[in-house]
């Protein structure tokens, strides 16, 4: 029997909008999801979904200025949808839904291209995120006044209350200049304005982007329970129904709860660990009350008193490698290629010596403290922020000072990315300003951040560096429960707002919270994509950004499954970002080439433009004598060369790399390297972090790659 996918998925999407709202009753009025708004934008030429809630078995009628009309009739709960044509591109128009007893009118209603703009937060990253996060950032913000360039953005609440009073925005430049709110709803995706900005230049038509993004979060969550099911060794509660009701909300909240106690409990056994919840209160002053209230087996650390003899002294590094200084962040003491190490907490505590008392000092982190602190003064809490790039500023009361010593303590928690302080750490008062240098302070490793939960180890550094292989292998691992990236989370309280609103495709940009899982990362990453078509019933075109090289262990492995991905999925393009990375920043400033790379892809797959779209890309090589070629797909007008670091390599039958001397000859590279006699694979930007350097010349980068796979 044929499965009707779409009926399926239209059914959730109408029980899930009208969950919230009061069981119906004859009084019930006519109400549609927020994502039906004034100076919303409909997909051109297509049948577009409406769905909502009225009073049971009422007549609902939809009308157009541009003279479209349909009509139905509710069901016995009041849930109703139907489709209704749209015009080619054009606008502004008004649409009018009419029940029996109530009615509705959207006006400044646009009809052109609709795309979802999807990710985490390098798709999340606005145009006025922080100062200096984005190229040329002043310019971008005051240009950006494009009257028919739309967005609906839902905002990052897993409660599926506030999406209620979300409406489209018209992009200007005070909607772009717009910064974090509660939850940023006025603000706008800075690589989706960039790909609509393109696509509006290139096309002339209306352009809506449909914005569904959290920072952090990674592929699973964004994947239904029912897909998860067909690829995890254990199953996830789903009902018969496919309908996701409180019922089944409270039967899944019990098996979370259930499996991670059993998880805690072996950890526990084995290794003696304690594993706490995090905060999960999305509003941020919630979650700083409750940051500073946790107690993480830490009891006395921020004591002056403390004997802190056994802990480890923070050592400067200089980057050699890198070219910059490491010396305030988690990796600089941390082992990057240990995931457990990547994030967590750790404990600093050092002393400051005074002799001026006579006034009150203020003790600053330039540029912020990456994620949340708790700073302890003499053992007095002054300071407490949860937020990775707010400048911290602690008053410091003159009479908790002591003269000579002063014990300063520091609980720095890192949940995603770099973790660490973002400059430097400053005193100072009427008279002073001095710096406390890093290498000052005394630290221990605290905690993992593993799923969602704080597991409090106790070990030392030796401890950790000697158990590290061992714990890695025999940690079990849990469910991330009340957080976003719990399994299935977004799916079900995100998209489920927005499908099946009618699309013209996906534009996606994530990757970088599943460099801990990176070999599973294409498995999940193509049943998410064939998931989402399934949710919304047709097989919508999907592209996405392929993650910039970053020092985090597992950045190359996902880069990697997103190449492989392309290769093996249908209707998928790859936007290559080889040459936009910056090493001491997983959150590249150039977000125009990312919108622009996307946008090309889909000018020439979406709307017949004749353009090169994509990065050159390995076809196959061969050996002749001691040399290795490379022959390439989508070359444009011939391959290039650009200056940096030479990152092809090639070996022999026994796969040991040695730097290759390349040569571009036509529309091949030639490999040799007087270390390998008879080659037989190459690899090229084989590392985390490193630079592009062969393009087309149209300036599209390839992508890293190695021929042991092929």
């Amino acid at each position: 029997m044929k499965i009707n996918f779409r009926k399926i998925i239209h059914l959730i999407g109408l029980f899930l909008f009208t969950s919230n709202i009061l069981s119906c009753d004859k009084e019930q009025p006519l109400r549609l999801p927020s994502i039906f708004s004034d100076h919303m934008v409909l997909q051109q030429n297509s049948e577009v979904e409406f769905w909502g809630k009225a009073k049971p078995f009422d007549n609902i009628i939809i009308k157009s200025s541009w003279g479209s009309y349909s009509e139905t009739k509710t069901d016995k709960s009041g849930n109703w949808e139907l489709q209704i044509d749209t015009p080619s591109a054009g606008g502004p128009f008004q649409v009018e839904v009419k029940s029996s007893y109530d009615s509705k009118t959207f006006i400044d209603v646009m009809v052109g291209e609709v795309w979802l703009a999807s990710g985490q937060s390098n798709m999340a990253w606005k145009l006025n995120q922080c100062e200096g996060c984005i190229d040329n950032q002043e310019t971008e913000i005051l240009n950006a006044d494009f009257n028919q360039i739309r967005f609906f953005n839902h905002p990052t609440d897993l409660s599926k209350t506030i999406i209620d009073s979300q409406k489209w925005k018209i992009v200007n430049p005070e909607n772009a200049a717009e910064r974090d709110g509660e939850y940023a709803i006025e603000s706008f995706s800075a690589v989706g304005y960039f790909f609509a900005r393109e696509l509006h230049k290139k096309l002339n038509v209306p352009i809506g982007i449909i914005g569904s993004y959290w920072g952090g979060t990674r592929v699973e969550a964004w994947t239904s329970r029912k897909k998860l099911n067909e690829i995890l060794a254990y199953k996830l509660p789903v009902t018969n129904q496919k309908i996701i009701s409180a019922k089944d909300k409270e039967e899944l909240s019990e098996f979370y709860q259930k499996y991670n106690d059993s998880v805690a409990r072996l950890n526990k056994e084995m290794f003696g660990f304690d594993s706490f919840d995090l905060p999960q209160d999305t509003n941020e002053k919630t979650q700083e009350e409750s940051w500073g209230e946790i107690i993480l087996n830490d009891e006395g650390y921020s004591d002056p008193n403390f004997d802190d003899s056994k802990w480890n002294q923070w050592i400067k590094i200089y980057d050699i490698t890198a070219g910059s200084e490491t010396s305030n962040r988690f990796e600089n003491i941390l082992n990057p290629k240990d995931f457990l190490l990547h994030n967590g907490v750790l404990w600093l505590r050092t002393e400051i010596h005074l002799e001026d008392l006579s006034s009150n000092y203020t003790l600053i982190y330039e540029n912020g403290a990456d994620d949340t602190d708790q700073t302890f003064f003499n053992g007095k809490l002054i300071g407490n922020t949860y937020g990775w790039n707010k400048e911290r500023g602690y008053f410091i009361d003159k009479a908790n000072l002591k003269l000579g010593k002063n014990t300063l303590a520091i609980r720095l928690s890192d949940l995603d990315g770099p973790g660490g302080f973002n400059g430097k750490i400053l005193m100072k008062n009427e008279n002073t300003e001095f710096e406390i240098p890093i290498e000052s302070f005394k630290y221990k490793h605290h905690a993992f951040f593993l799923d969602g939960k704080l597991i409090v180890h106790h070990l030392t550094k030796k401890e950790l560096a000697e158990k590290s292989n061992y714990i890695k292998e025999n940690i079990k691992r849990g469910f991330s429960t009340g957080s976003p990236n719990e399994y299935a989370t977004l799916y079900d309280n995100i998209l489920t707002n927005l499908f099946p609103y009618t699309i013209k495709g996906t534009i996606w940009y994530q990757g970088e919270a599943n460099t801990v899982n990176s070999s599973e990362y294409q498995m999940f990453f193509s049943a998410m994509i064939e998931d989402w078509r399934n949710s919304w019933g047709y097989d919508f075109p999907f592209y996405y950004a392929q993650l910039a090289p970053f020092p985090t262990e597992g950045t190359l492995g996902v880069r990697e499954a997103q190449r492989k991905t392309l290769l093996e999925t249908k209707n998928i393009g790859m936007a290559v970002l080889m040459d936009i990375g910056e090493e001491n920043d997983i959150h590249p400033h150039n977000k125009q080439d990312v919108g622009k790379r996307l946008a090309l892809i889909a000018l020439k797959n979406q709307y017949d433009y004749d353009l090169v779209a994509s990065s050159p890309t390995y076809k196959n090589h061969y050996r002749e004598g001691k040399f290795l070629y490379v022959n390439f797909e989508h070359i444009g007008t011939g391959l290039v060369l650009q200056d940096g670091e030479n990152i092809f390599e090639i070996a022999g039958e026994d796969n040991n790399f040695f730097p290759a001397t390349v040569k571009i000859q036509g529309n091949r590279i030639r490999l040799n390297s007087k270390h390998v006699e008879h080659p037989k694979n190459m690899r090229y930007g084989w590392k985390n972090w490193t630079v592009g350097t062969l393009f087309n010349k149209e300036g599209l980068p390839a992508s890293s790659f190695t021929t042991l796979d092929e």
